[in-house]
């Protein structure tokens, strides 16, 4: 207790170089608990964008990207940029859709869900920016101490799967690649041009059903929020009357056997994510109430690939155009 016999000078002495030594402490300390995207905020080497989880200031030109989840990463590769880590695209490591399968040669596969990214293998590959989807949320904080993190738009409907072209202009100006993602919609925009005027007016009167037919889920119909449906609403195709209506996920759920209306149109296509999927539907093709679809009693019932059909990005878009030409115009 000598100190309370110092000088006044010396006791204001000591005070002031406590103080200051405090203020180191906490700052430090609070250094290290701010996400990296907080310490870049100052710099002008970022953007600010605002997203889901706040904002975050991305780096003015990324160069080592991680996807965690389908939409960014085939975004990403559409805007010119590879990412350097992804999360599965179909639930199974060395599977992808066709659309995907030589874009993706030489990503890092950083988990073994989309939803639970491996947070260490992610920290080794050391990126300087991280995408993710609004299901990330959970490990926002944490993904945001490796680097900074971008998750989807405040307005959450920007990234439903109808409105994917507004997600990929989202993703393209976040990234300074807003003529590029222009350029994206252009290219989609003329084949939907081009489509529609090889088609003319083939199909006028008919309806296109999308379905689903699993042993998971059973019987779904695919509605016209779907992204699948915005595609063929782009061009201007008729769905049937119980697909032309908006649905949570665009999906009807659990249709019954006795309802197999839901699924009927002159023209049915069916997703297809699994061997077992592709058998399931040979086997009810055979059965008496499928046969009385109009779809399959006029011999136009095509089986399509499920990952392509429903995860939406202009990459996927693409192949479904593909898809279209191939049944719409080339099978008939």
């Amino acid at each position: 207790m000598q100190f309370m016999f110092l000088p006044k000078r010396f006791k204001f002495l000591l005070i002031f170089l406590a103080t200051l030594l405090f203020l180191s402490i906490s700052a430090c300390n609070n250094d290290k608990l701010q996400p990296k995207q907080t310490q870049l905020n100052s710099s002008a080497s970022c953007r600010k964008v605002e997203h889901i989880m706040g904002e975050t200031c991305i780096p003015k030109n990324p160069q080592r990207i991680i996807t965690l989840y389908t939409p960014p990463l085939a975004n990403t590769l559409a805007l010119g940029i590879k990412p350097i880590g992804m999360t599965p695209v179909t639930g199974v490591l060395d599977k992808f859709p066709e659309y995907l399968r030589d874009k993706v040669k030489g990503i890092e596969i950083v988990g073994n869900l989309n939803d639970e990214p491996n947070l260490e293998k992610i920290a080794q590959l050391k990126p300087d920016l991280i995408v993710g989807w609004d299901f990330h949320q959970k490990n926002y904080s944490l993904l945001a101490q490796i680097s900074p993190t971008l998750l989807i738009p405040k307005d959450k409907t920007i990234s439903s799967r109808e409105n994917w072209k507004e997600y990929t202009k989202f993703l393209a100006e976040s990234l300074g690649k807003q003529e590029s993602g222009q350029e994206i919609l252009n290219s989609y925009n003329q084949r939907i041009k081009e489509l529609k005027k090889v088609l003319n007016n083939k199909y006028l009167g008919k309806t296109i059903s999308v379905a689903h037919v699993s042993d998971k889920y059973g019987i779904e119909a695919h509605t016209k929020n779907s992204f699948s449906g915005s595609i063929l609403s782009d061009l201007g195709l008729q769905r049937p009357k119980s697909q032309d209506v908006i649905k949570p996920n665009g999906v009807i759920e659990a249709i019954s056997q006795e309802k197999l209306e839901l699924i009927d149109g002159d023209v049915l296509f069916v997703l297809n994510f699994s061997k077992n999927d592709k058998r399931m539907l040979e086997n009810l093709l055979k059965k008496p109430l499928w046969r009385n679809l109009k779809a399959v009693q006029q011999g136009q019932v095509y089986p399509v690939d499920g990952w392509t059909w429903i995860v939406a990005n202009p990459l996927a878009a693409n192949a479904v155009i593909d898809d279209l030409y191939k049944y719409l115009v080339n099978a008939s």
